[in-house]
This record gives C-alpha cells, structure tokens and sequence, in this order.
C-alpha cells in the first residue's frame, strides 16, 4: 500500500468517522470546536467535489507525470479538512 493510498482510505473514512465524533453533543461544546467543526466540513464538501471532478475527466486529458491528478483524488480528502477546520478555529478564535 502507498502512502497516496493510506491518505485517501484515511479520508475516505476516517475524517468521516472523526467528524461523526467531533460533532457529538455539538451545541455543548466551545465556540473554538464550532468553528474547528463546520470549517472541517466545509473542507471535507469541497474535498469531496475536487475528487468527483478529477475522478471524471477522461484519462486523455492526464498525462503520466501529471502531479496534480494525484494529489487531487488521493489527497485532497485529507488535507482539505484540516485546512478548513484550522481555518475556522482560527476565525472562531479571533472572534
């Protein structure tokens, strides 16, 4: 198994599975968890079109060492919410 692999699968299903956690007992919880939650939804909805997008297009449209295909569909359902739920700890913080 590759890395790339181990980081979509994680996406996959364990960003899922954190967010279902995280978002228990939401109304209890911090302003900071708030915003750290729907900024990490947020993400995980536009992860989740990014690799509906790269996943369609035709494979004559990708070379073979094209980088970006592989970093969209393998990555992006990583990374994305962890950038949105950073972002909006962040917000929620300033705030």
């Amino acid at each position: 198994m590759t890395l790339s692999l181990a980081a979509f699968l994680v996406g996959l299903f364990g960003v899922p599975a954190t967010l279902l956690w995280l978002g228990h007992r939401l109304r209890k919880r911090s302003p900071l968890v708030l915003g750290l939650f729907w900024g990490a939804v947020v993400g995980y909805g536009a992860a989740v079109l990014a690799v509906l997008v790269a996943g369609f297009c035709p494979m004559e449209a990708w070379t073979s060492q094209e980088v970006l295909r592989g970093l969209v569909g393998y990555w992006s359902l990583l990374v994305l919410p962890v950038v949105g739920g950073l972002l909006g700890a962040v917000r929620a913080w300033r705030a």
